[in-house]
């Protein structure tokens, strides 16, 4: 498995990116900016239900080199377009 620079962490009413190698009581931002210190607790289950920072995601998947989400509609027929010219 990858090693990933990045780990997501609840916090402040929503699931934020952070630096994979914080510790429990480091202080640090995250991708969007905001300051935050790794709690001692792990999250509950309902705080990891928390919608997803747009700001980090969008960060986060620059980062990893992955495409935004959600995709636009035109790559899935490109790519459907291109199987159907390969049969």
């Amino acid at each position: 498995m990858a090693h990933r620079e990045f780990r997501w962490l609840p916090h402040d009413g929503g699931r934020h990116a952070i630096p994979a190698s914080l510790v429990v009581g480091d202080v640090a931002k995250t991708l969007c900016g905001r300051e935050l210190a790794v709690p001692h607790d792990p999250p509950t289950k309902s705080e990891w239900c928390w919608p997803t920072c747009l700001a980090c995601d969008a960060s986060w998947r620059e980062r990893e080199g992955i495409l935004p989400f959600p995709r636009p509609a035109t790559s899935h027929r490109v790519v459907a377009k291109r199987a159907v010219a390969r049969r």
